[in-house]
């Protein structure tokens, strides 16, 4: 079956939009859980500006401007056109070769919007380039709104901070092409991270309120006008000029512990007809996923002038250890409330339900499939989506995790993806969250007082 596939590209200049579909030689782009979504437009040297004239793309084009780049596939009956990157360009390339062999051309690189979120800064020592400086966050972020879930914390960070008063204006607001999609664990403590005193790029302060690897923040570019401004439920306008949207992501790690509703929420793409993978794969099993002894403590330090409280509580798999060798995984959380509305339940118990989480969504990842696969081009198939389809090892069907995507297109190939994919099961034993805590066991849930230590030590 025949798959037509197309890219449309548009650049906004300071002298007007500039459509280059017509022009374009070759479209890539990358998008993955790990990094921002960024790309690469190639167009050739020159562009004729009137019937006696022609002009270098690299005066037509700054860094700076903004950059739309749309891809469709479609089969007859199904595609439709999806935003794959929206945001500045960051560099403007030519080459000139000496042979004949290839043609002078530019190249331009574009990044997502969120790229002015990991370069605009907060530095306390003069706020956002201005006299600002002199005032601390919490006169936008009162104390008291900083003791909240994560994705609260986050959000009201984003739209107050980050957003309201950036010093980026150009063709919009952060606000009208950015947007969030923001959830968590229930739990409550992002108030440690001190929110007032933090100095640094936008997108670094809100990463210190996720709690890798319970919980992910990623971004992606979707169209998105329903996800503008959300946070949980909240849900805000139609996006600002130019299509595109970028998606701000933060979310609980949606491994299938202790149940599978996160997991069953993800979008589910099947691999199937004309998108089955045919051209090629790549998969291995290796022993870098094993984990089999998990620590979880709080960051915060209870302790007043007459008392020390410590705790900590401690998971592992006896069986993997004495296949594997000892490989711990240790995390330091400031997640320290219930995140149940079970008044009755403890401090360790809490501490002992999310470790037992932690220690089940990574006890057998070298158990799934992982590597990366090749489709004709699916632009809507994003990071952080579900696929279903033929194993990587050829025998029966799996259903993965859409790690990180990579999209070309040129006139002469058409367009093609390349899927980075994980976690890789048979779709019934994503039905079963009990196959993924087996062999674990909790060995310690602990705690400590350490009482009038102080009163001691003058007393001595």
């Amino acid at each position: 079956m025949l798959i037509y596939t197309d890219v449309r590209v548009k650049v906004w200049t300071r002298e007007g939009v500039i459509t280059l579909t017509d022009q374009v030689r070759g479209v890539q782009v990358k998008d993955s859980l790990e990094g921002l979504p960024q790309g690469t437009v190639l167009l050739p040297l020159h562009r004729t500006v009137s019937q006696t004239a022609r002009k270098r793309y690299s005066e037509l084009i700054q860094v700076g401007d903004l950059c739309l780049v749309e891809m469709l596939a479609w089969d007859g009956e199904r595609g439709d056109w999806e935003a794959v990157l929206h945001g500045p360009v960051v560099s403007v390339e030519e080459t000139e070769p000496l042979g004949a062999e290839e043609a002078p051309a530019t190249r331009l690189g574009v990044a997502s919007m969120a790229h002015v979120l990991a370069q605009d800064t907060l530095a306390w020592w003069m706020w956002l380039g201005t006299v600002e400086g002199w005032k601390p966050v919490e006169s936008h972020l009162a104390v008291y709104e900083m003791n909240d879930t994560p994705a609260e914390v986050a959000f009201r960070y984003l739209k107050r901070v980050a957003f309201h008063i950036a010093n980026w204006q150009n063709r919009g607001t952060l606000e009208d092409l950015i947007h969030l999609d923001l959830d968590s664990l229930r739990a409550v403590g992002a108030f440690t991270v001190e929110l007032q005193l933090a100095e640094g790029p936008h997108l670094e302060v809100v990463k210190r309120l996720v709690n890798y690897p319970l919980m992910e923040l990623y971004v992606t570019t979707d169209r998105a006008a329903n996800l503008k401004g959300r946070c949980t439920s909240t849900a805000g306008s139609a996006p600002g000029e130019g299509g595109g949207g970028t998606v701000v992501r933060m979310r609980k790690a949606p491994y299938p512990y202790p149940d599978t509703d996160e997991w069953q929420a993800l979008p589910l793409h099947r691999l199937e007809g004309a998108w089955t993978p045919v051209r090629s794969r790549a998969v291995a099993k290796t022993d870098q996923g094993v984990r089999n002894f998990f620590l979880l403590y709080p960051a915060l330090s209870f302790v007043d002038e007459r008392k020390l409280f410590s705790v900590g509580v401690s998971v592992s798999n006896r069986a993997s250890i004495e296949r594997y060798g000892y490989r711990p995984m240790k995390l330091r959380t400031h997640l320290v409330h219930n995140e149940t509305p079970n008044r009755e339940e403890t401090l360790v118990q809490f501490l002992e339900r999310l470790t037992l989480r932690l220690a089940a969504q990574w006890n057998r990842l070298h158990e799934m499939e992982a590597g990366t696969l090749e489709l004709p081009l699916a632009p809507w198939i994003r990071p952080g989506d579900r696929v279903r389809g033929p194993s990587l090892w050829g025998a029966g069907e799996r259903e993965c995790h859409v790690r990180g995507r990579i999209m070309t297109w040129d006139p002469q190939q058409g367009g093609r993806t390349v899927l980075a994919v994980e976690r890789g099961l048979p779709p019934e034993v994503y039905r079963d969250p009990e196959w993924f805590a087996a062999g674990l066991k909790v060995e310690r849930a602990g705690f400590q007082f350490y009482t009038d230590k102080v009163r001691r030590a003058k007393r001595e």
